[in-house]
């Protein structure tokens, strides 16, 4: 039984690696198709009308500094952000939209909802709300959050 149990968890495992890859390419292809590279587009997604810290900022997207730097100063070059000392610490740059990169941000987040519910439409809404639960729980079982 627990070779069953084995062979089913690592199928399930390569069905959501597969799975969460195939969904990723896609909504990448239709990101990029606009001139705007997957990181960039994670990164107009966290940063918010007040800004985002860039140490925030590289925490959300996983990455080094060195790499936020990098696509930070690619996102101004392209007119999408700036830089910011914050108001209460000096020593902190906020990253910040501007109203391009407001207006990209605006133009591409209804494409990418509508990306995404063609994607899951072919789950009923009771399939969805399981589904969510049950890799809630995988995703909170490392962080000692395993909700029932």
């Amino acid at each position: 039984m627990a070779a069953v149990a084995h062979s089913l968890s690592r199928d399930v495992y390569w069905l959501l690696r597969n799975t969460t890859s195939t969904l990723k390419n896609d909504l990448r292809k239709q990101i990029e198709a606009h001139g705007i590279s997957w990181p960039q587009f994670h990164a107009l997604y966290h940063i918010g009308e007040q800004g985002i810290p860039a140490n925030e900022l590289a925490r959300e997207l996983h990455c080094n500094a060195s790499n936020m730097t990098g696509l930070v100063d690619r996102m101004i070059e392209n007119g999408w952000v700036y830089r910011e000392h914050s108001a209460r610490d000096r020593r902190v740059w906020l990253v910040k939209l501007t109203e391009e990169g407001e207006q990209l941000k605006e133009r591409l987040f209804p494409l990418h909802r509508q990306n995404i519910e063609r994607r899951m439409s072919c789950l009923s809404g009771e399939e969805l709300a399981l589904l969510a639960k049950l890799l809630r729980k995988l995703a909170d079982q490392d962080s000692g959050r395993e909700q029932s």
